[in-house]
């Protein structure tokens, strides 16, 4: 824990970290979040409230609503929140059940803004029209695909929440992992995230319990304080991307789950510990999935041969563990590191919405 890895992550869209911290009393983005479909954005240099509202469809009464501002006055690097006012802002409608959906493409729409309204990816909003490239224009027709905003996608991305690197950032507009079945949080201040963060873990955790529900809770440990910024013990969980994960055991140590228990071959409950890992490792393609996990090299060499005797396809262990390639190997989701005989760190990526995370 207290020697967490510095891996670099995502470069920055927009280079230093400009969104000053908004309200947070206005954005009660906890687990199950408001998924109301707001832009984040900077102000630039001679705008005004009256011509940021006019840009975006919005009134100026709405903008100063939705951050909490009182006069008129606003200062060039502040973030500012946009409410889905404009017509292109708006919540995507919903189709009846079997019914094909379908958006007509408004001034100032992406297909990147329209695949986060539905809850899909813009590559499956390009394949279901035949589309090459980015460009779309004003009153053009899309269907939407038919599985879009279905099971295993995300919600909506709000407001930028991750803010500069985990090693050195903050976390704005924060997601708290709240109690739930099947996990035991360690330290209560400490479990604030981003939306993604909080939303793989959980379903990480569920489909695990769902294979093995008599599992013993699992521990969970630090993601970030509520603002993010240095935490104690720690190098980096200073941008609500990073979360250490207890392991499961065969049988349940003495202590465990308030504290973490150093693992092996000999007490872990391998077939559970794998499927954890394998579930975290399955949402690297996904908007805001996995990065990294660490874990010892000792541990993933347990994992692997268990592997190997229940099943499981060799190139599926390659591409998730890398053992046996060596513990310093640029290969696999899952890496070596010291101190980390006890539990996972696991390291989420950036998402598009979040401008100012590196």
């Amino acid at each position: 824990m207290g020697s967490s890895p510095l891996i670099p992550g995502k470069t920055a869209v927009l280079g230093v970290a400009t969104a000053a911290v908004v309200a947070l009393g206005l954005w009660p983005f906890e687990a199950n979040a408001v998924r109301r479909h707001y832009t984040a954005h900077v102000v630039k240099r001679g705008e005004s409230l009256s011509k940021i509202a006019k840009d975006y469809e919005c009134s100026v009464r709405e903008l100063k609503r939705a951050n909490g501002i009182q006069g008129a006055k606003i200062h060039r690097g502040e973030a500012l929140a946009i409410p889905p006012c404009g017509r292109a802002h708006k919540p995507a409608p919903k189709a009846r059940t079997g019914e094909a959906r379908r958006h007509r493409v408004v001034r100032g729409e992406s297909l990147s803004r329209i695949a986060r309204n539905y809850g899909c990816s813009t590559d499956a909003l390009r394949r279901q029209n035949g589309i090459e490239g980015s460009v779309i224009y004003p009153g053009q027709e899309l269907t939407i695909p038919t599985d879009a905003s279905g099971p295993g996608t995300l919600p909506a991305p709000t407001v930028e929440q991750s803010v500069g690197k985990p090693q050195k950032g903050r976390l704005v507009n924060a997601t708290r992992l709240t109690n739930g079945k099947g996990y035991y949080l360690r330290r209560k201040d400490r479990t604030y995230g981003t939306l993604e963060t909080v939303t793989h873990i959980k379903r990480a955790i569920s489909t695990v319990r769902k294979k093995y529900p008599k599992l013993h809770r699992l521990a969970i440990g630090d993601l970030s304080s509520r603002h993010g910024g240095p935490l104690s013990g720690h190098r980096s969980h200073q941008s609500g991307r990073d979360i250490d994960i207890g392991l499961y055991y065969e049988k349940r140590p003495s202590g465990y789950p308030a504290e973490f228990v150093p693992g092996s071959a000999n007490n872990l409950d391998l077939a559970a510990t794998w499927s954890l890992v394998e579930a975290l490792a399955s949402s690297a393609g996904k908007p805001g999935g996995v990065e990294r996990i660490f874990l010892d090299y000792s541990l993933q060499k347990a994992l692997y041969s268990w592997g190997r005797k229940h099943g499981v396809r060799k190139q599926t262990l390659r591409k998730i563990l890398q053992y046996p390639r060596g513990r310093w190997a640029d290969d696999g989701i899952v890496q070596h590191f010291p101190n980390h005989v006890d539990h996972l760190h696991v390291r989420f990526r950036c998402t598009r919405s979040d401008k100012a995370c590196q």
